[in-house]
């Protein structure tokens, strides 16, 4: 009886890896029910581009997405740029293979709001009140808004109460609600609530929106499958589902801007 246990385990788990050979990883940036529906067709189109099946997931926190990657688990993964560094600071063995162009652009800015209504009229004016962002280690919503307020000498002591709010929607709900003064988001995330109360009181250096971050471990063969049906990959109706125009190789220096975003996190270590 032990015996046939221990192999029924075993007959389990060879059928699981059989049954998904290669694991897509996408970064949830707050709606995973539909990002799961968006990213489907990718995880299909790439599984017919490489013979075999494809396993989505929809990783809601970063702390959850280093795990599998500690177990080996994820093969391809779509993150914020941060992440894509956080990952080659822990050593994972990846490759930033594309980036994505959307509405004709690879790159996006961060913005902090306000109420309409607010006093609030500098960064400056930022000084003791409550500043809410979409994300705690992303790019556009947390990394370049924060850049914006220490270049204006602000720093985590001018600002005792600064969190995440987990997404761009609650950090400007937050703001409407009066919960916060002020958010720190996509610009993009801003310009769909700009009509409901809200302002842009400043704008970010502009730095790439998602990488695609391949695994070096994978077969050669594969890898080259894999990459050409990013950059080839021009079917109108998936490209509509996934909300993109398309996958590009990244342009040499585009993560430059980026690179010392460790010590702009540093200097509020109150949101780590």
């Amino acid at each position: 009886m032990v015996r046939k246990s221990k192999f029924l385990v075993l007959f389990i788990l060879l059928l699981n890896k059989l049954s998904f050979g290669f694991t897509l990883a996408i970064l949830s940036a707050g709606n995973p029910v539909e990002e799961y529906k968006r990213y489907k067709y990718l995880s299909e189109y790439l599984s017919k581009s490489i013979n075999e099946p494809v396993e989505l997931k929809i990783i809601a926190k970063v702390d959850q997405l280093l795990s599998l990657y500690e177990k080996h688990k994820i093969d391809m993964s779509i993150t914020c740029p941060i992440v894509y560094f956080e990952l080659k600071d822990r050593g994972f063995n990846i490759d930033a293979v594309a980036v994505i162009k959307i509405n004709g652009q690879i790159l996006e800015s961060g913005v902090i709001v306000v109420r309409k209504d607010s006093d609030i009229k500098t960064v400056k004016d930022l000084r003791d009140k409550r500043v809410t962002l979409g994300s705690s280690i992303c790019a556009s919503n947390c990394v370049m808004p924060l850049y914006v307020l220490s270049k204006e000498g602000i720093t985590y002591e001018d600002i005792p109460d600064l969190w995440s709010s987990g997404s761009d929607k609650a950090a400007i709900l937050a703001v409407i609600a009066g919960l916060a003064d002020a958010a720190g988001v996509k610009e993009e995330s801003a310009l769909r609530f700009i009509d409901k109360g809200i302002r842009i009181l400043v704008k970010s250096p502009y730095v790439p929106r998602y990488v695609v971050n391949l695994s070096k471990n994978l077969p050669e063969e594969k890898t080259k499958k894999i990459i050409q049906a990013l950059y080839h990959l021009n079917d109108e109706k998936t490209l509509s589902e996934l909300g993109i125009d398309a996958f590009v190789p990244p342009p040499a220096g585009l993560f430059d801007i980026l690179k010392d975003y460790k010590s702009i996190l540093n200097k509020y270590p109150m949101l780590r």
